[in-house]
């Protein structure tokens, strides 16, 4: 259920795959041999939600040969049939209505990301009269979000925090955004198959997506019953066990899922912080959007270039290693790099050859066919740990060279920095990017609850002589004063700041990161760099973080498995109840103590690999027996939402 890009197959590119439709002029539908070849045409929109999950092969696969943007100049080929991705607004029905006109493509599959309003539906009809009989089919596809891996979802809404922050936005664009998020919303729940319970504080915009949601999801519901089944079947319709309606509705079934909405408000300490695990230090350090890394280099002349790298579905190495610390990474890394090296040792020593490379040119020999076989999977094994080694040395440098390892330390032991602590870690020269030293003190500002008038000037006397802008901490000011973040934070967090280990012990862990930048220049300059990672950081593969528990994950165990005691469900006791099945009001009172397996997580704002992380690191300690799917309004660096922090302080 709670796998976003497996759930439901992907109609927008197979459903051309043969011409069983029946044509609108009710014509018997024509049967061809063979795949049908086609052209496949999306909007930015389109594009985003395909990018992530689809490759080019992938899209060859199934008879894509051309695809194309909206917006483009496209040319005619009026003997193959096309099929568009699309949001359904008013330039695309005019760009659709064009092309139909213009007679370029034998047929048209309609496909919206949302559903298309009949106002639209109506203006297409009038704009396409003489050549309506070339659209075959349209569909409703409600996949308006962006899957990134199966656990992971976002709207692709950039900026909703500033948005929703900003004195300057009216009311009636903050309306808007609530409806497009709902809208995305409801598009996630329908691609999951069960209608869930709905969570949210009270306040706020997280309360007012909740109220919209669940009346949405009600309506749905209530109609699909009427009409005797669902949207996509399982868990949607009325013969569904997990529908029963009434007072069976009210969550007693321990299958259907949580929906927890949240404000991003509830815990901003995960959006400044530094992780140390795989997946975030690449979001911080390189460029990570919808599984493309883009890694930016600086050669000895200055010149400065960029390679991207694509995350396959099937990359092996970054599927179990994307969660854990970059230490553990470097020492798996360099163990696949040894396993590989052993194996083609293996192949070539059958086959007599030196290289890999000459095995296609074999024309004989007993071992040839058995080589051949094995070839293309040890060559894509050794494309996958080049691209992941190259991403390491990229993140190794640049622990290096912006004392990611010490910020990282500071804001693990935040309760335990003097003054002395953080005015070294700002002052520090060796760290070369001043937006990282202003983030740890952020991190700091809000964890501590008191800090003198005196104190807190000379911090900030010390950054801006770093170079930092001290717009986003003007703002932060300002939320700390209105919202009591600092007392709600301090409890979320005391736990885990017990919990850590102490900075004494683990600061020689941290200064063996001073020489690795120096050896890892010399390692590249020599080639030696596919001799393995573990001898280079050997000093520091100990230094783990500590198991803790950030704020959202707190509220997520809570709300899944309250405590009988209930200290355990404080951070969500007063958290409001929506059940849509249940027809009789729109807010209910919850069930006490009621336990769930399954949780979707939804953050209003903007959310974060780490915080994802962490709540998967809950899930594994608890025995793997929850699952949790993470999502946002937008996933994005802790750079991005440093920016939008630091608009609203000049605001």
């Amino acid at each position: 259920m709670l796998n976003l890009n497996q759930a439901k197959k992907d109609e927008s590119v197979v459903s051309v795959d043969s011409r069983t439709a029946t044509p609108v002029n009710g014509a018997a539908p024509a049967q061809v041999q063979g795949p049908i070849w086609k052209v496949l045409v999306f909007d930015s929109v389109g594009r985003d939600i395909i990018s992530s999950v689809l490759r080019v092969n992938d899209l060859f696969k199934n008879g894509v040969t051309v695809h194309m943007l909206l917006n483009s100049d496209r040319y005619p080929i009026p003997d193959v049939p096309a099929i568009y991705f699309v949001a359904p607004t008013k330039e695309n029905i005019a760009i659709i209505s064009k092309d139909l006109n213009d007679g370029l493509y034998e047929s048209t599959y309609l496909n919206f990301t949302n559903p298309i309003s009949r106002d639209l539906l109506e203006d297409l009809a009038a704009k396409t009269v003489a050549n309506s009989y070339k659209i075959a089919q349209v569909y409703d596809q409600y996949l308006n979000f962006v899957v990134t891996e199966p656990n992971v979802y976002s709207l692709g809404m950039e900026k909703v925090y500033h948005k929703l922050s900003s004195p300057k936005v009216n009311e009636q664009e903050i309306t808007d955004m609530v409806n497009q998020i709902v809208n995305g919303l409801f598009s996630v729940v329908l691609s999951s198959g069960t209608i869930p319970i709905i969570r949210s504080p009270r306040g706020n915009a997280a309360e007012m997506v909740a109220q919209k949601l669940d009346e949405k999801l009600r309506n749905h519901y209530i109609n699909t019953r009427n009409q005797g089944g669902g949207l996509y079947g399982t868990g949607m319709g009325s013969g569904s066990s997990a529908v029963t309606g009434g007072a069976a509705g009210m969550g007693s079934d321990p299958n259907r899922p949580l929906l927890v909405i949240l404000d991003r408000n509830v815990d901003l300490i995960s959006m400044f912080s530094h992780s140390w695990t795989y997946q975030s230090l690449v979001q911080d350090v390189c460029d990570l959007n919808k599984n493309r890394i883009t890694v930016e280099t600086t050669d000895d002349n200055g010149t400065v270039s960029r390679k991207a790298y694509d995350l396959e579905p099937n990359d092996f190495f970054w599927a179990k290693n994307s969660g854990l610390p970059f230490p553990e990474v470097a020492d798996n890394l360099d163990a696949a790099l040894n396993k590989y090296k052993i194996e083609a040792k293996e192949l070539t020593g059958q086959t007599g050859v030196t290289d890999l490379d000459d095995i296609n040119a074999l024309s004989a020999g007993a071992h040839l066919k058995a080589a051949i076989t094995a070839l293309p999977e040890l060559t894509a094994r050794k494309q996958t740990i080049d691209m992941h080694m190259n991403i390491a040395t990229t993140l190794l440098k640049a622990i290096g060279e912006r004392g990611l390892a010490q910020l990282f330390e500071a804001e693990e032991n935040a309760g335990k920095q003097t003054k002395a602590d953080i005015l070294g870690h700002i002052n520090d020269q060796s760290f070369k990017n001043s937006d990282d030293k202003l983030r740890m003190y952020l991190v700091y500002f809000i964890l501590t609850p008191n800090i003198s008038t005196a104190d807190q000037a000379e911090y900030e006397a010390a950054l801006t002589a770093q170079g930092c802008d001290l717009s986003a901490l003007n703002y932060i000011k300002r939320v700390k004063d209105m919202t009591k973040m600092s007392t709600a934070m301090t409890s979320a967090y005391s736990t885990n700041n017990q919990a850590s280990q102490s900075a004494s012990s683990q600061s020689d862990l941290f200064k063996g990161f001073a020489g690795i930048t120096n050896k890892l220049t010399d390692r590249l300059k020599d080639g030696k760099l596919s001799e393995g990672f573990g001898n280079l950081i050997s000093g520091v593969k100990n230094l783990l973080p500590a198991s803790k528990d950030m704020a959202i994950t707190k509220i997520i165990s809570s709300l899944l498995d309250p405590s009988p005691s209930g200290t355990s469900s404080s951070a969500s006791e007063d958290y409001l109840y929506f059940d849509p099945q249940v027809t009789r009001g729109s807010l209910s009172r919850p069930p006490k103590r009621n336990s769930y397996e399954e949780a979707i997580v939804f953050t209003i704002g903007g959310g974060t690999y780490f915080e994802y992380n962490n709540i998967q690191d809950w899930v594994a300690r608890v025995g793997g027996t929850k699952k949790v799917v993470y999502g946002s309004t937008d996933i994005c660096s802790p750079k991005k939402f440093l920016d939008e922090c630091a608009e609203l302080g000049r605001e």
